[in-house]
């Protein structure tokens, strides 16, 4: 079994022997012997989007 770095693993889980995990993969499923599992979203970019303003919260 080869976890890659940045990888988060989703528990329950189960990686089976000679599995592997894509580096940065998201990974929610069993990866059966032999398997490369590569758990990525798509890029979404959203147009026009501004940062909240937090003058005058309360936190």
């Amino acid at each position: 079994m080869f976890v890659g770095s940045n990888s988060t693993l989703v528990a329950p889980l189960t990686i089976e022997d000679a599995a592997f995990v894509a580096a940065g993969s998201t990974v929610t499923t069993t990866v059966r012997t032999g398997d490369l599992a590569v758990g990525r979203g798509r890029q979404r970019n959203v147009r026009g989007w501004t940062r909240p303003d937090r003058r005058g919260r309360k936190d």
